[in-house]
């Protein structure tokens, strides 16, 4: 199944905004640890459109070249070849005009692939996209997504692949980085007490199970069929701190052997922004058709791509109905693992 943001992420993801802004304090903290050098290397991984990011790249540019004002910046972004690349070049290409005029690059490859040369990259930042899984687990046969199923055999097989991909990543990364290079992760996760994106510990709906209601639904009325039903797994998983911290903390592990090491890492919690618009203005439509957007954006390819266009529109038209007539009962709160990390000699 191909993972793919919706076209206008950007647009759509006021939340997954408010997490960058929230790493952006360890971002400039990575810059000016880095050694004055003729040129940087800066590479945004798994960027979708890059609109996100604008803001934080603005400041990333600006603290590197105040100082090192004479050394030459390049920055990549990188995403599938599926993702809207020619928006993420547009929104690269906002800070040519600026000083430092630096070098703007796509890189449309997977993140599970190679992006540059060995020893090439000065800092990596990534937000909000490596818990995506590079092959299916398999899929589920009770539920949508596996943190909301209960299925201890399912969760076994999920961490399985999370872990493995996790420990790939930082491989390659460790790879591209510079002796002396920084890699920033600012990742979904689930935190101690079980909350993750979409399950804020029963405040609100668990918003995975509400979307698997729906699907579970369509299953009975024969919208879709039951391969179509077991096929609408979101291909994904959250994991907690110490699972993310594993690799840099085995000393066997091929990241941990190429010199990745642990600097620092958090917890951080984002409120739902379409929900504290509606507790201001009491606008419900509003609400409704902007917290089922942002949904969307990050799950639509996994029913499009089980059951087709017609039935992911389906899913998200009852979405919003069902938001839009019990608005206190719903917010996407976001639960956040940043992670700093350091190339050592």
């Amino acid at each position: 199944m191909a993972i793919a943001m919706t076209t206008g992420y950007s647009a759509q993801t006021e939340g997954a905004l408010l997490c960058i802004e929230a790493a952006s304090d360890w971002a400039l903290t990575c810059v000016d640890s880095l050694a004055a050098q003729n040129s940087h290397v800066l590479i945004d991984y798994g960027a979708a459109d890059g609109g996100t990011a604008v803001g934080l790249w603005n400041q990333i540019l600006d603290r590197l070249h105040a100082n090192q004002p004479d050394a030459h910046l390049t920055l990549i972004g990188n995403d599938l070849p599926s993702n809207d690349n020619v928006a993420l070049a547009e929104n690269l290409a906002l800070q040519i005009p600026r000083s430092p005029k630096p070098t703007v690059l796509v890189s449309a490859r997977s993140f599970y692939e190679p992006s540059v040369a060995p020893d090439t990259v000065s800092f990596g930042f990534s937000a909000t996209a490596m818990h995506w899984l590079s092959a299916s687990p398999g899929p589920l046969n009770t539920h949508t997504h596996v943190l909301a199923s209960g299925d201890s055999e399912a969760l076994e097989r999920f961490t399985a692949q999370a872990l493995k991909d996790w420990n790939y990543v930082l491989e390659l990364r460790s790879r591209e980085l510079k002796v002396g290079g920084r890699l920033l992760t600012v990742n979904l996760s689930r935190d101690e007490q079980g909350r993750y994106l979409g399950h804020n510990g029963g405040e609100t709906r668990n918003v995975h199970d509400q979307l698997h209601q729906i699907w579970r639904g369509m299953a009975d009325e024969g919208l879709i069929s039951e391969e179509h039903y077991r096929n609408g797994t979101v291909n994904n998983f959250y994991k907690s701190p110490t699972e993310f911290m594993a690799p840099l903390k085995d000393e066997s592990s091929p990241a941990y052997r190429n010199g990745l090491r642990l600097v620092d890492e958090r917890t951080a919690y984002v409120k739902c922004p379409y929900r504290r618009r509606w507790n201001e203005d009491g606008d419900t439509a509003t609400f409704a058709a902007g917290l089922m957007a942002t949904i969307r954006s990050w799950s639509r390819h996994s029913f499009a791509s089980a059951a087709g266009d017609q039935a992911a529109d389906t899913v998200y038209q009852r979405l919003q109905e069902r938001i839009a007539s019990a608005p206190s009962e719903w917010s996407l709160d976001y639960v956040e693992h940043h992670q700093m990390m350091e190339r050592v000699g």
